[in-house]
């Protein structure tokens, strides 16, 4: 494989790394607007950057699929539960527990295993 094609890939994943990133955000900001009185001025504003947030990825995901196959970008969606989670434990003080660890590294396997079909 060439520098540029390999180069070109790598960009397309941190993308797509990033556009989860952003997807995941979104359920950070919609509990954050949960802890609010519901039409509350807070309320409104972390709904509307939730919904924001699901703009940005709604474009980004649209546009990286004219460049990867659907099963490729699919997939990788599994690492959202891992990002909430890692979200839950870091801004919300929630507690992983043996399932979470469980179902995170059937994700992780997964999609592995998928990557190594790929090559």
């Amino acid at each position: 494989m060439t520098e540029q094609p390999r180069r070109s890939r790598l960009k397309i994943y941190v993308l797509l790394a990033l556009s989860l990133v952003i997807q995941s955000l979104s359920s950070v900001f919609i509990k954050y607007a949960g802890t609010f009185e519901t039409f509350s001025r807070e309320f409104i504003f972390y709904y509307l950057v939730a919904v924001g947030c699901l703009g940005v990825f709604a474009i980004m995901w649209q546009l990286l699929l004219e460049l990867v196959p659907l099963s490729t970008a699919y997939l990788r969606k599994g690492i959202l539960y891992i990002l909430i989670l890692i979200w839950s434990v870091i801004l919300f003080q929630e507690q992983v527990t043996l399932n979470n660890v469980i179902g995170s590294i059937i994700i992780i396997v997964g999609i592995s295993l998928h990557g190594m079909d790929e090559h």
